[in-house]
């Protein structure tokens, strides 16, 4: 059974570098965040901002605010992919798969 709260995860995004509208070079970082992951029972169909409908397999919410660039989240050794990251204005809720 998964302990809803609270958790430790660790978020790592791409950080892309362009100069003079040129890619000069890509890093990866990461960064530990608090908070509490609800996964779905099962898959829950939701639509995204530009329209999309996309399932999801939780959700993880926290009171850090939006990383950009963040791919994947790591919580207890299971591995996510952020589909999305809402920023609200006491919280975050980011989507996973």
């Amino acid at each position: 059974m998964v302990v809803r709260y609270p958790h430790t995860a660790t978020v790592t995004a791409v950080v892309t570098t362009v100069t003079d509208g040129e890619y000069a070079s890509e890093s990866t970082t990461t960064t530990e965040i608090k908070g509490r992951i609800e996964p779905s029972e099962g898959v829950a169909r939701v639509k995204k901002p530009n329209g999309e409908y996309t399932d999801i397999m939780g959700k993880f919410f926290t009171k850090a605010d939006k990383i950009d660039g963040a791919e994947t989240l790591a919580v207890d050794g299971v591995t996510y992919t952020i589909i999305y990251w809402w920023e609200y204005q006491t919280y975050s809720e980011i989507w996973l798969d």
